[in-house]
C-alpha cells in the first residue's frame, strides 16, 4: 500500500492525490495575485484570469482531462497521479503500469493549432519544440529511480497526449516515445504489445505508487480541497464570463441586423419618395 499523498487508481490501493492536483496547487497560488474583477468587468464578461493564469488554466484542464482517462483504464493498470521530482525538473503529470510496462504520459495543451511530429522533433505551430528531448530525459530518470527501488532494470516508455490541437500528424514515430491526441490515449494503451504479466504489473506498481520512491517532493501533500472547491469555483467564473462574452456578441449582431434593415427601409422610403410613390 502507497506510505504517501500520490494518487493511485486502476488497482485496489488507495491515494488521495487526483491528476491535477499539482498543477491545481501551482494555478491557485498564481491566480491569488490577480486582481478581482469589478462589477463593470463582470456585466461585459471579462475573464478573471490573467494572460499568465489562462495558460496555466488550459494546462490544468488538459492534465485533468487526461487523468480521468487513464483512471478509466480499469482493473490490471495501476495509474499514479502528480509525482513531484527536484527544483527545475518537470513534475510526472501520470504514470501508468499495465501490460505494455510503465508508461509515463506527459499532457501537452495546445488548442486549435497543428502538432506534428518525427522521430526527433516536435513542432506546435509551426515552432520546434523540446518535448520529445524532455521525455527522454524524463524516462531515463524515471529509469533511475525505479529501477534502484526494484532492484533490477525496469524499462520505461512515454506518451505526449496532446490536448485541443485542431491536428496530430506524426510522419516518423519515436522508438520509445508515441505522440497521440488525447482521445486515442486508452486505446492506444489497450492495443499495445503485452510486456508485463500481472504479478510484475503489482510488483512494479507499488514500488512507482510508493511516495518514498521518488524521494525529492515525497512529503508534498496532496492539494487541499478548499484549494480544490476553489478550483472549481474559478472553472464556473471562466465558464459564466465567457457566456456573457457570447451573450454581449450576439446581442451585438443582433443590434447590427436590425440597425441594417432599419436603415435599408429609410432608403428604401426616401428613394419612393423621391420618386412621387
Amino acid at each position: 500500500m502507497p506510505d504517501g499523498d500520490t494518487a493511485v487508481t486502476g488497482s485496489s490501493m488507495p491515494g488521495r492525490r487526483r491528476a491535477g492536483d499539482l498543477a491545481v496547487a501551482e494555478l491557485m497560488r498564481a491566480q491569488a495575485t490577480v486582481p478581482a474583477r469589478g462589477p463593470l468587468a463582470r456585466a461585459v464578461g471579462a475573464s478573471p484570469l490573467s494572460d499568465e493564469t489562462n495558460a496555466q488554466y488550459r494546462a490544468v484542464l488538459g492534465e485533468v482531462e487526461v487523468g480521468e482517462a487513464l483512471d478509466r483504464l480499469g482493473p490490471g493498470w495501476i495509474v499514479v497521479h502528480g509525482i513531484p521530482q527536484a527544483e527545475g525538473a518537470a513534475d510526472i503529470d501520470h504514470l501508468v503500469v499495465g501490460p505494455p510496462g510503465v508508461v509515463l504520459v506527459s499532457t501537452r495543451t495546445h488548442r486549435g493549432v497543428d502538432v506534428w511530429a518525427s522521430a526527433r522533433t516536435l513542432m506546435v505551430g509551426g515552432v520546434r519544440q523540446s518535448a520529445i528531448r524532455d521525455m527522454e530525459f524524463e524516462m531515463g530518470r524515471a529509469e533511475r529511480v525505479l529501477g534502484i527501488a526494484a532492484g533490477r532494470t525496469v524499462l520505461v516508455s512515454g506518451i505526449l497526449a496532446v490536448v485541443a490541437a485542431s491536428s496530430v500528424t506524426v510522419v516518423d514515430r519515436h522508438r520509445d516515445v508515441a505522440v497521440l491526441p488525447a482521445g486515442a490515449l486508452v486505446a492506444w494503451l489497450r492495443g499495445a504489445p503485452v510486456r508485463l504479466g500481472p504479478a510484475e504489473v503489482a510488483e512494479v506498481g507499488v514500488i512507482a505508487a510508493r511516495a518514498g520512491t521518488w524521494s525529492i517532493g515525497s512529503g508534498v501533500p496532496a492539494v487541499d480541497e478548499e484549494s480544490r472547491a476553489a478550483f472549481e469555483r474559478l472553472r464556473t467564473e471562466v465558464r459564466g464570463a465567457a457566456r456573457t462574452q457570447r451573450s454581449w456578441i450576439v446581442g451585438a449582431a443582433i443590434l447590427g441586423v436590425v440597425a441594417l434593415i432599419a436603415m435599408t427601409w429609410t432608403i428604401v422610403a426616401v428613394a419612393l419618395g423621391s420618386a412621387g410613390l
